[in-house]
């Protein structure tokens, strides 16, 4: 297997296990989200399902011009699944279809796995695998499954296919059955350091400049996709006005009123729902960094308004709220802190 940015740890454990031949028949790849353990349950797949032609060395390269890589590629592997939620309505599905899965935004996908998707996938263990040694199954993320589905695919777990691998991703294992978690490896992938993160967002995004690229590591906060759902949103200038709000408490609304504006239009919804995912995070390093900690009053008010900022921003885009008064709301709730009575 390649190496993996900030993963090596996991990639050794993984490959040694093979090597060894103690290939554990299910493993659950831990981890913040957007951290790359998708990415790493992709390449291990195609890397079991290429093994019988691979070489027996430490270190090599994946074939991307192998079968399995073809057909991985193209969505039509004979020995592999790739289990995740689908899109909520018709429309999105056949927009997920034509545009891939990632072009869905959160509120377009459906809640959860289903116990259907799960039961499927005994068509794939009715026979033996078509054209690699193994199967693999990919379930992005297993924290998404109904308890129906985490029941039925517990089965699988307990009684495994022969020559079949799960790779389960999980951003919250300790939410997990514990009776899946005690049937499984766990693997655990760490958040990267902020240069390895500069390394990744700077390979995958070449042309941001310094301010945005260190906004962006600050925001993904050790998980390089975190970052990247920011990165037309133009976050440096929107933690900017969220900073001078803070700071300033804009008793005049003006940069409230500004960015209200600015957030409203439609074509700053990608904005609109950075904005909305940031603001909890920024004040929580507000109250951090100014010590808003030193007095039970003060502390209290301090948490109250970062409980209330992140109710409004999590709720704001089911119940289509409307923007404009979402977003000076929270520059409201910003500008409070900003207040003497606020302070320590």
């Amino acid at each position: 297997m390649t190496s993996f940015l900030g993963h090596d740890k996991a990639l050794r454990i993984f490959r040694q296990s093979f090597d060894k031949g103690t290939l554990h028949h299910a493993w659950i790849l831990a981890g913040s989200k957007g951290i790359g353990k998708a990415g790493f349950a992709k390449q291990a797949a195609q890397f079991l399902l290429d093994s019988d032609s691979t070489a027996n060395g430490k270190d090599f390269n994946l074939d991307n011009m192998s079968q399995s890589a073809q057909l991985l590629a193209a969505g039509s592997h004979p020995d592999f699944r790739l289990v995740q939620r689908g899109g909520k309505t018709d429309k999105e599905e056949k927009k997920a279809r034509e545009e891939g899965l990632e072009s869905l935004e959160e509120h377009e996908l459906k809640r959860n796995i289903s116990i259907a998707q799960i039961r499927n996938l005994q068509s794939l263990f009715a026979t033996q695998a078509s054209i690699s040694r193994y199967r693999v199954v990919i379930i992005d993320a297993i924290d998404d499954l109904e308890r129906g589905g985490a029941n039925a695919l517990l089965k699988n777990l307990e009684e495994p296919p022969k020559d079949t691998v799960f790779l389960l991703v999980s951003h919250t294992p300790e939410r997990l059955l514990p009776t899946i978690r005690s049937r499984c490896q766990i693997l655990r992938f760490d958040p990267l350091d902020d240069d390895q993160m500069r390394q990744a967002l700077s390979a995958l995004a070449p042309k941001l400049d310094q301010p945005e690229l260190n906004a962006l590591i600050a925001a993904g906060e050790g998980a390089p996709g975190k970052s990247l759902q920011y990165i037309d949103a133009g976050l440096a200038e929107l933690e900017s006005f969220a900073r001078d709000i803070m700071r300033t408490g804009d008793k005049d609304n003006q940069i409230k009123n500004d960015l209200a504006r600015k957030l409203s239009l439609k074509a700053a919804t990608p904005r609109y729902h950075a904005f909305l995912s940031r603001a909890p995070s920024l004040i929580a390093q507000h109250i951090k960094a100014e010590g808003i900690n030193s007095s039970d009053t003060l502390s209290g008010k301090a948490i109250d308004t970062w409980r209330e900022a992140s109710n409004l921003a999590a709720m704001a885009i089911p119940k289509a709220l409307d923007n404009q008064a979402v977003i000076f709301r929270l520059g409201s709730l910003m500008g409070a802190l900003a207040e003497p009575d606020m302070r320590a």
